[in-house]
């Protein structure tokens, strides 16, 4: 029986082009959100010890400081609004907002792989704020430049809204966000693509 293999290319080509990043971004994302659940359900310290694969860890790292220097630079814009909490706020609410606004920039302008990019950024900067909020009350995870751990953002903000004892209640709200963002960014092409004309 002779197969015609350039037929079945040209016909799985149009799904290759239309599912391949996300594909291939479905190791990373397994993982990412592997990682963080065992950090809240387990071990807070898998937020910052955890053995990637060796072939995912060059991505963790450049996206984990990429986000990292948004996050402290949050920390500086917002303070220029005034005010100790929106202050210490900021620092997280620029590492999602962000992304959000790559999303948002592809979005607009049908670029959808910039908008999947910006998905995938923002479903990291929830998942790994919830880890950060997790943190609040045992306050282990190592801060940048060897703060003391006076200076945990999330220790500070739950503290200053007297919410600490429920920490772990705005984590997992925080993981569950950014497990639907990775969702989208992995499988949105699936709703109402007739709508969608970026996603074809």
């Amino acid at each position: 029986m002779n197969i015609d293999f350039e037929l079945y290319f040209e016909k799985a080509l149009p799904v290759i082009k239309k599912w391949w990043f996300s594909v291939v971004c479905i190791p990373f994302c397994w993982v990412l959100a592997e990682q963080f659940w065992m950090a809240l359900k387990w071990e807070i310290s898998f937020s910052w010890n955890y053995p990637y694969p060796f072939f995912l860890s060059p991505f963790f790292f450049f996206i984990d400081n990429f986000l990292l220097i948004v996050h402290e630079a949050g920390h500086t814009l917002f303070g220029f609004i005034g005010g100790r909490f929106i202050t210490i706020l900021g620092g997280t609410l620029f590492e999602i907002l962000l992304p959000f606004a790559i999303f948002a920039f592809g979005w607009y302008n049908q670029k959808r792989y910039v908008a999947q990019t910006g998905l995938l950024l923002t479903a990291f900067a929830w998942i790994e704020s919830a880890a950060y909020a997790a943190d609040a009350m045992d306050r282990r995870m190592p801060l940048i430049g060897n703060l003391p751990k006076s200076s945990h953002d999330f220790y500070n903000l739950f503290s200053m809204k007297g919410v600490l004892t429920e920490h772990m209640t705005y984590a997992w709200v925080m993981y569950w966000i950014g497990i639907l963002t990775l969702l989208l960014f992995l499988f949105g092409r699936l709703l109402n693509e007739s709508n969608m004309s970026m996603w074809i």
